[in-house]
């Protein structure tokens, strides 16, 4: 009884904000600590000293293009739930939730303001919810299928049975959630199974259940949707490329497109702060498959966080003004 009481009181101090924050930070700093010290630090300097600014303008022109096409898939999707939204709207709230997605594990702040944000504009927050949802599963989704036609390109079984059977796992959930969701019985029964509950009423559960049914119904519009989904993720793949040949680093694209998939589901642990200490270590697990150091490695993947960061400042600039023009309108 004590053990047990003992257990309570520890996870429950462990899940308060504040305990849990630490612990990433923690965990962030003791990963890039001993990242750094197998790397040696005067290897990563030399690698940063190589970086080539053409690239780096390249990079940033593919970043905005690829927000761009989350904006037109977002607007995309918002119409099929009946939502009318500008594109220039999609965008800077995009753009405001990346800057937040710096704070907290995986894409957590950025989904949470951009739900904020929209269910505030439109009031329609169980539809919001839903867009944002299906269009994480969509990301993910279109992502781990280029990992797989990239395992199926290389067909090396023996060696890369885990990658088979993480990416075909992640592909057959997400693939269950899209057909689950589109089936109309399913949703039908749903709605009634909630409803015969007392409190369903009060938490509104009928009718999230009924917003969280995929709405995409029209073939243009479901072809667009899918289209989107993989063209930012080319994009996404390509900005590594780019980043690989700023700083003069030989991995190809075949590569990435295996890596990247990877990368994002290990990064959607809830481990560190924005993935750091996390993404140094998948880029240093790599290395040696690239044929590149591990200081090399370890500069890559800076190189990827920084110039990521430094885009998602121009979404906080964003949300800079926005919040101050709500406030003069209100003090208006």
């Amino acid at each position: 009884m004590d053990t047990a009481s003992f257990s309570s009181r520890a996870w429950n101090f462990l899940k308060k904000p504040a305990v849990s924050l630490a612990l990433r930070v923690a965990v962030s700093g003791l990963l890039l600590a001993y990242l750094i010290r197998l790397s040696a630090f005067n290897e990563i300097a030399r690698a940063f000293s190589r970086i080539n600014p053409i690239y780096l303008l390249a990079f940033f022109l593919l970043y905005f293009l690829s927000v761009s096409l989350q904006s037109l898939r977002w607007k995309l999707l918002l119409r099929a739930w009946d939502i009318s939204q500008r594109f220039v709207t999609l965008f800077r709230w995009i753009m405001a939730g990346l800057f937040f997605n710096n704070f907290l594990p995986g894409s957590l702040g950025g989904d949470a303001y951009r739900l904020y944000a929209g269910g505030r504009d439109t009031g329609k927050v169980e539809d919001v919810a839903a867009t944002i949802f299906f269009e994480r599963v969509l990301s993910y989704g279109s992502l781990v299928t280029l990992g797989l036609g990239a395992l199926s390109m290389r067909f090396d079984l023996r060696s890369d049975w885990l990658f088979w059977l993480l990416l075909g796992g992640v592909f057959l959930v997400f693939a269950g959630i899209m057909a689950v969701s589109t089936l109309p019985a399913f949703g039908r029964w749903m709605e009634a199974f909630v409803g015969r509950f007392p409190f369903a009423a009060q938490l509104r559960l009928k009718d999230w259940v009924h917003s969280f049914r995929f709405k995409v119904r029209h073939p243009g519009m479901l072809a667009g949707v899918f289209l989107f989904s993989f063209l930012i993720q080319f994009a996404d793949v390509f900005a590594f490329r780019l980043i690989a040949a700023a700083i003069q680093l030989h991995v190809g694209l075949a590569d990435l497109l295996l890596f990247v998939p990877l990368l994002y589901l290990a990064i959607l642990l809830p481990l560190s702060v924005n993935g750091i200490g996390v993404r140094e270590s998948v880029f240093v697990i790599f290395a040696s498959t690239w044929g590149i150091s591990s200081a090399d490695a370890v500069a890559f993947s800076l190189t990827v966080f920084a110039l990521n960061l430094a885009g998602s400042l121009v979404g906080g600039l964003i949300y800079w003004f926005d919040r101050s023009s709500r406030d003069n309108a209100a003090a208006a």
